[in-house]
């Protein structure tokens, strides 16, 4: 076998086919490290996510086991958030601190209410819980206190008449049929706010006498 004529016939790697390999590996690499951190995203907004659900939990939890107690007067538990709303700025203060982080019992808690309430503000108020990705985060609980038509309180919603179906001249019954009617609402913002989360629920209600 003439080695010079099999030797002439093989040929070796052009500089452009090396520069066309090493494009395709390189544009192979980038779409690997491009899925790498959409997995990692996504992993961390998973987790922010149930973080959250378990915060609202504790909330709920919170104000349905504690709807039989009362302070002064005849106010309980969801008379007291109707008339004072559970806000968290925290996200919007631009700061690395926490606050109110362990201080539930001191300062100006006198009451199971505030005890809660200050509770709710050292767990949304501090990163080690649930992290800020934006100045747009929120998370807030507020408690609407609705009214049928028979209801002598004031200032509270009142839910409006259905139709008159019988044609009698006399509205038809309200869709709320309790004296009052307690309906929480718990919203986080996620994200920057561009993921919500909305959960409500009746906190309490009183029967028609």
């Amino acid at each position: 076998m003439n080695k010079k004529r099999y030797c002439s016939k093989i040929s070796g790697l052009s500089l452009l086919e090396a520069l066309i390999s090493t494009a395709i590996v390189g544009i192979g690499f980038a779409a690997i490290l491009q899925m790498t951190n959409y997995s990692v995203q996504s992993i961390y907004s998973s987790g922010e996510r149930t973080k959250a659900n378990y915060l609202t939990n504790v909330i709920v939890e919170d104000v349905l086991g504690h709807k039989e107690v009362q302070i002064t007067g005849n106010d309980n538990f969801s008379d007291f958030l109707a008339q004072n709303q559970f806000n968290s700025e925290f996200c919007r203060q631009q700061t690395d601190a926490t606050r109110n982080n362990g201080d539930i019992y001191g300062g100006d808690a006198q009451n199971n209410f505030q005890i809660k309430t200050r509770k709710w503000e050292a767990l949304l108020n501090n990163k080690d819980y649930l992290n800020c990705r934006g100045n747009n985060e929120t998370r807030n609980f507020r408690v609407f206190k609705i009214g049928s038509r028979w209801s002598q309180e004031n200032n509270i919603l009142v839910n409006p008449l259905q139709t008159d179906i019988n044609n009698d001249g006399n509205p038809d019954e309200p869709y709320v049929m309790d004296e009052v009617m307690y309906i929480g609402r718990v919203q986080m913002n996620l994200n920057d706010g561009r993921k919500r989360k909305f959960l409500y629920f009746q906190t309490d209600y009183e029967l028609k006498q």
